[in-house]
């Protein structure tokens, strides 16, 4: 008797835990749904979509100019938003003009990153992977190449994400 009481209770574990799975899997099927949706309403910008990403490039860099690889390093400001059918709440930037609009503490100084897998969210890594310096673009993500099941900070779990990004300067490593 204990023996199918345990066997009953891994089948309803085994039962929650795909349900749960494919809730979440349908969750990101329906953002990338609205973030598609977002983007075909958008007019004279140019769109590259690389690993789940999508970048909206509302301002050209000069022709000419340096792009941004894997490993590589750029200077950049940002603004941090919950996708919500385009910018929603902001939780996080280092634009100071941003930050002074939404009433948001910032210091203003420009971030330095190197483009590397570790450092960003799969997210954000590949929307800057080819961005020019003096581009300024939106990169727009669901939760599956952001923070996925986790809560951060005060976003919560299963959140697609919205970036700002100014591209100031291309450190070619």
């Amino acid at each position: 008797m204990k023996h199918l009481f345990y066997i009953s209770s891994f089948l309803i574990g085994i039962f929650l835990f795909s349900c749960t799975k494919q809730d979440r899997e349908n969750t990101v099927i329906d953002q990338e749904k609205r973030i598609d949706t977002y983007i075909s309403s958008l007019t004279d910008v140019r769109v590259v979509r690389r690993d789940g990403s999508n970048r909206i490039v509302v301002k050209e860099g000069p022709s000419g100019a340096d792009t941004l690889a894997a490993g590589d390093s750029v200077r950049f400001y940002y603004a941090g938003y919950v996708f919500s059918g385009g910018k929603g709440d902001l939780f996080v930037t280092n634009n100071a003009e941003v930050a002074q609009e939404n009433n948001f503490v910032t210091d203003g100084a420009v971030e330095k990153k190197r483009i590397d897998r570790k450092d960003l969210i799969p997210g954000l890594y590949s929307g800057m992977i080819g961005a020019r310096e003096g581009e300024t673009c939106h990169i727009v993500f669901s939760a599956k190449y952001g923070f996925d099941n986790t809560v951060v900070y005060n976003i919560p779990k299963l959140t697609p994400l919205f970036f700002e990004i100014w591209i100031e300067e291309v450190i070619k490593n």
